[in-house]
């Protein structure tokens, strides 16, 4: 797929592969990032040729949306093996404990895998807040995380007492960067988005006066950049192929040869990782992840290989200001039935202000979310061996075959 895409070729191969009825939109961002495929059907097993030119796309376009699934026949088991083709199924750090402890916790990360049941998790809270109106989706995979504003609470009694407010957002990161095999592509399955739009300015939230989550020191201009998040629940992106092609064509080269050592604790020695990606399939170049301290206080910052921690944070801070200029930034909004997909080479990405302690279904915001690691594979099963699953997924978790042969297809 080159870079200069026309629409028509990829409506042409659309109907082709999926049928008649299909069409794309896009591009939804103004580098040239998104692409919002219309009329294809996840819950029948996909061919190669169909894998091929999805892999394809999101190689092109960094970001993709699957449109329109009927959630009442998409189940999170089609969900699960559709993800199976963009590499294996990463159970969440939400959904586990290791050594007796949360997962996503800081230290030792040794000690037994033990799954927690959804039944235990507290987002299982979701299902007793508006009980006729709005529930989960069945599901028990460790690999699924529920992305949710409700506050029901697990006794099934509602905390009336407790006001609606406003969180502030998240902070840019690519997830999972800090092992030593990232997060390839994570996506979401969206089952509810917030529809009302009664605060200033005709947005669902306003603005969060909240602190913000980053640590002292960066310069205004990228603060502001940092802090500047989407009011309607979207999904924050930052093109970071695009930010990379702007670069005069003469600093790319010294760029291209820097390398970031990554930590997943203070005391490791860590590895080293680039921060220009060339993705395989199309050849554009990215910046991987190009931040200083993308999770302060849980992870511990990265440094430029050659440059002390101060050296490395003024290099990433200068970087960070760069990618999230304007004319790189997407704000996704969901729609409910649709899979949105990223690549955490190609972007980075940001949760949104959203209102908490909600009263009204119509403020509900509900997503179920996946990622993945490894290589793609243009049919399933996948054939990833034990000791490669042992080395680079907590537990060597491998989707179970009733879900990749869900509906009886072989």
């Amino acid at each position: 797929m080159n870079q200069a895409v026309d629409p028509q070729h990829l409506d042409k191969q659309l109907h082709k592969l999926f049928g008649e009825d299909t069409y794309s939109e896009g591009p939804l961002a103004a580098s040239g990032a998104g692409r919002r495929f219309v009329g294809l059907d996840m819950c029948r097993r996909l061919n190669p040729k169909q894998v091929t030119f999805l892999l394809d796309a999101l190689s092109q376009f960094r970001i993709i949306s699957i449109a329109g699934q009927d959630l009442t026949t998409f189940s999170l088991a089609h969900f699960e093996r559709f993800a199976n083709h963009w590499g294996v199924p990463v159970p969440h750090p939400n959904n586990f404990l290791r050594g007796g402890k949360p997962a996503q916790a800081d230290g030792d990360s040794d000690g037994p895998f033990e799954l927690i049941s959804f039944e235990k998790r507290r987002i299982s809270a979701v299902n007793l807040t508006f009980p006729d109106q709005l529930q989960c989706l069945s599901h028990q995979s460790p690999t699924v995380l529920v992305v949710s504003n409700f506050s029901g609470k697990i006794t099934g009694e509602q905390d009336s007492n407790r006001p609606v407010q406003v969180s502030r957002g998240g902070s840019w990161h690519t997830d999972i960067e800090y092992e030593p095999l990232p997060i390839y592509v994570s996506m979401f399955l969206v089952h509810q988005s917030p529809v009302s739009r009664n605060a200033l300015g005709g947005n669902w939230v306003g603005v969060p006066d909240s602190a913000n989550p980053y640590l002292e020191g960066s310069s205004d201009e990228l603060m502001q950049r940092r802090m500047r998040l989407p009011l309607n629940g979207e999904t924050a992106f930052a093109d970071t192929a695009a930010a990379f092609a702007a670069l005069p064509l003469s600093e790319q080269p010294a760029l291209e040869q820097i390398q970031l050592r990554r930590r997943l604790n203070q005391p490791d020695e860590g590895w080293l990782a680039p921060l220009v990606r060339t993705n395989p399939r199309s050849g554009i170049k990215s910046f991987h992840s190009p931040i200083w301290a993308s999770r302060p206080r849980v992870r511990p910052p990265v440094e430029v290989d050659g440059m002390s921690e101060s050296e490395s944070r003024a290099f990433l801070d200068q970087l960070e200001e760069h990618v999230l200029q304007e004319q790189f930034r997407y704000d996704h909004l969901h729609q409910p039935g649709d899979i949105t997909l990223w690549d955490n080479y190609m972007t980075l990405h940001n949760s949104p202000p959203t209102k908490v302690n909600i009263d009204s279904v119509d403020d509900a915001r509900l997503l179920y979310r996946l990622s993945c690691k490894g290589e793609p594979a243009l049919s399933l099963p996948r054939n990833d061996t034990p000791g490669w699953l042992k080395t680079h997924i907590v537990g060597g978790y491998a989707t179970p075959a009733e879900i990749i042969n869900i509906d009886g297809e072989m």
